[in-house]
């Protein structure tokens, strides 16, 4: 049960970035910080957990679904819209940030509903086999769903809204209703889920913190992140 919490936690950090956003004055500073943490963890989570444990199955063929895994983001990052956007105090009121939401269609919310799905049964996987693995992946993703709550603040439908929220949930009771995945079914999981951090790595994070690598909230992020891993492994 606390494996399918976990999913279900995940997934209330776009509702937490959401309200965040609101009512935080340092947009672009908080923005930064959670980006570099989530980069910090997510490193931590593929190089001393995720890997050596497919690396353990010593069955070679699984490094297909790493691939897989993304390819398959790589595709969903393309259905959804991107825009240099630049964050500024009270960003809101510009032109700029209205455009950006008004472009900003279903479809981004959809394509990220069936990641998350997918991302939910891995994360509950992990978690039965490995709840520590489960919980640096639990921070990663939702440090990594942070930031996008504070840019779908400005959405009106709540339907979507909610569906982006639980879809991670959903993901997870999908295995917790349809029992334990076997040893085979679980390294695929486990390749597919490497496989998309290595995309949301490489492509999403990587990308913002070089962009800021000289501003002082990076460094926070990144200090923090350090701090979450040196905990989480002494548990």
């Amino acid at each position: 049960m606390n494996a399918l919490l976990l999913t279900l936690f995940s997934g209330l950090f776009y509702l937490i970035g959401l309200i965040v956003y609101k009512f935080v004055k340092h947009k672009k500073e908080l923005t930064i910080a959670a980006i570099s943490c989530a980069f910090i963890v997510i490193i931590g989570l593929i190089i001393f957990d995720l890997l050596p444990e497919i690396l353990e199955l010593k069955n070679w063929t699984l490094f297909i679904f790493v691939l897989l895994g993304f390819c398959l983001l790589f595709l969903i990052d393309k259905l959804i819209p991107h825009h240099h956007h630049h964050h500024h105090e009270n960003d809101e009121a510009t032109k700029e940030h209205k455009q950006r939401l008004e472009h900003v269609s279903t479809i981004t919310i959809l394509a990220l509903t069936m990641h998350n799905l997918i991302e939910g049964m891995a994360l509950y996987s992990i978690s039965i086999d490995n709840f520590k693995n489960g919980l640096l992946m639990f921070l990663g993703i939702g440090l990594h769903n942070l930031p996008f709550g504070f840019q779908i603040a400005g959405f009106k439908n709540k339907l979507l809204i909610f569906l982006l929220v639980v879809s991670a949930f959903l993901g997870g009771s999908v295995v917790f209703l349809f029992g334990t995945v076997d040893e085979l079914l679980q390294g695929i999981i486990l390749s597919l889920s490497l496989g998309m951090l290595l995309h949301i790595l490489i492509f999403e994070l990587f990308k913002e913190v070089k962009e800021n690598i000289k501003q002082i909230s990076t460094l926070y992020g990144i200090i923090i992140g350090i701090l979450i891993l040196v905990i989480i492994n002494l548990i």
